[in-house]
């Protein structure tokens, strides 16, 4: 009976050096995707807290010149990102993940308007659109001419400028038939854990040979 109680001994006893081992190389790991996870979550909501709205104020603008011009918006394939790259976390200039630059039509007008903050007109250029719509809905070069022609030069419209910056909206968000969302939060975590998980393989793999 001793003789066969020592081998299963042994054999739980092996089994139990096995567990601590993987227990203490798994561990480690566990924690460090714990870290970067609780690290993504804590910059994406210091981020959305740090984001404020600026303040817009009604005013009058007048139309002192009208084109069309295509114009370039970056996107960058990875990170925290947005049409206008505003949410870029790292554009990965020299790996694979680059970032591209998205062209867009639109029309540009050079307006006169009052800023009643320091009661006095004001030149600036404005943008319809002021961004890189989604590619379903983006106007192409006949759009862009036919908006240019909905704001005739020397009529006055209503307008909306940012204070403290020569910023000048002509339309409201409802004026092209969608707009440029921001990623949603699932989208953000889930680029950023690629993102980690890209570096932790590749990146020290890389270097070391440079």
């Amino acid at each position: 009976m001793d003789s066969q109680e020592l081998p299963d001994n042994g054999n739980k006893g092996f089994r139990y050096m096995l567990l601590r081992i993987a227990f203490a190389l798994l561990f480690p790991i566990f924690v460090f995707f714990l870290l970067s996870f609780l690290v993504c979550l804590l910059a994406i909501f210091m981020g959305e807290l740090s984001i404020s709205d600026p303040i817009s104020m009604p005013t009058q603008c007048k139309i002192v010149s009208s084109s069309v011009d295509i114009r370039s918006s970056k996107v960058c394939e990875l990170g925290l990102l947005n049409y206008k790259a505003k949410h870029v976390f790292d554009s990965c200039e020299n790996s694979k993940f680059r970032c591209r630059y998205d062209y867009y039509w639109t029309s540009v007008f050079k307006v006169e308007y009052t800023d009643h903050s320091l009661d006095q007109m004001q030149l600036a250029l404005t943008e319809a659109p002021n961004e890189a719509l989604p590619v379903s809905c983006r106007p192409d070069f006949g759009v862009a001419w036919l908006t240019k022609d909905k704001f005739k030069v020397n009529e006055t419209y209503d307008c909306w400028y940012i204070l403290g910056t020569p910023t000048v909206k002509l339309y409201n968000d409802g004026f092209f038939s969608c707009q440029a969302k921001d990623p949603s939060l699932t989208e953000m975590m889930k680029r950023y854990l690629i993102l980690r998980v890209y570096y932790l393989n590749f990146v020290p793999f890389k270097s070391y040979f440079i």
